[in-house]
């Protein structure tokens, strides 16, 4: 069975290194041009991992060029592998590979197909997934190939969950291995009745409203964080990215202004109050590239618009 595989992110890579270590035949690699990088989270180029293991590598600024067709028609791949690129990528170039497509998503199919998944599984506290299974028109609607449960904890931000998510792949494809290369590889219908969804999600979404609950704004803040453009607020004029933080548990709100910086801790974090109760900020950055820091004190308020 000969693969092509398709993507540019750390899931892409990984993937890509399971396949090439587990021996199975990998005859091209494409992946998104090194030029797009700063457009796409999470962004991961695969050009170094497919040369050094012989295997040819051909860049795209949009995967419906002519050339990736013709790149793909050269090495005439048995299955084509699609992980990691938000670009749909037309049924013309899945059809080349006459074992069909495979895509890869984290979620518990048939729940949460969609968008965003890492981030809509921190936000709404979900089960954590790692599937393959073949593309069909319908996103990640297809038979599941495999399916393993990726161990999540209370207090993951997207970056920690998408590593021991992509660990979980690695070892689902070397498992996966022998059913590869021999083209026996299973198939399990999806129960559709049991499907959702998740919507799209934008940077504007990481904005933080302090009347939310303490646990709202942390689960944003974990969701909307690195490799994602972040959870903000706005103080004096100034946007201010939110990476880290820290629930106060012993802390009544009582009349405190949601948003309002109520005390420095020992590290100088500011704390600051939501709607129940109150979560310190441990790591911030101002979006402004002319501002090194930020200088937050107490009585100061955190809002929702500049």
């Amino acid at each position: 069975m000969k693969i092509a595989l398709i993507g540019s992110v750390s899931s892409t890579y990984y993937a890509l290194d399971a396949l090439i270590r587990s021996g199975v035949q990998v005859v091209c690699a494409l992946g998104v041009d090194e030029s797009l990088a700063d457009s796409i989270c999470d962004y991961r180029n695969i050009r170094r991992l497919a040369v050094d293991a012989g295997i040819p590598y051909l860049p795209f600024v949009k995967v419906s060029e002519p050339e990736v067709k013709r790149f793909l028609l050269r090495y005439q791949p048995d299955m084509l592998w699609v992980i990691g690129i938000s670009q749909l990528v037309p049924k013309e170039l899945i059809d080349i590979a006459p074992a069909g497509g495979v895509g890869f998503h984290p979620t518990m199919l048939p729940k949460g197909r969609g968008r965003a998944p890492v981030a809509w599984t921190i936000l709404l506290d979900q089960p954590a997934a790692a599937n393959l299974f073949f593309l069909t028109d319908e996103p990640d609607a297809g038979d599941i190939i495999i399916q393993r449960e990726v161990p999540r904890t209370p207090n993951d931000y997207s970056f920690e969950l998408i590593e021991r998510t992509n660990l979980v792949l690695a070892e689902m494809i070397k498992e996966l291995a022998p059913a590869i290369k021999s083209g026996d590889i299973p198939r399990t219908p999806q129960d559709h009745s049991q499907a959702t969804h998740y919507a799209k999600r934008i940077p504007a979404d990481g904005l933080i409203n302090w009347t939310n609950t303490t646990e709202q704004v942390y689960r944003l803040i974990r969701a909307a964080g690195k490799p994602y453009p972040g959870a903000f607020t706005y103080s004096a004029g100034k946007k201010i990215i939110i990476w880290k933080a820290q629930p106060v548990a012993d802390y009544s709100r009582k009349n405190t202004e949601p948003g309002t910086i109520i005390a420095m801790n020992e590290q100088n974090h500011p704390v600051v109050a939501t709607g129940d109760s109150a979560i310190c900020l441990t790591e911030m950055l101002a979006d402004d590239p002319h501002c090194a820091d930020v200088s937050l004190v107490p009585g100061m308020v955190l809002t929702n618009q500049l």
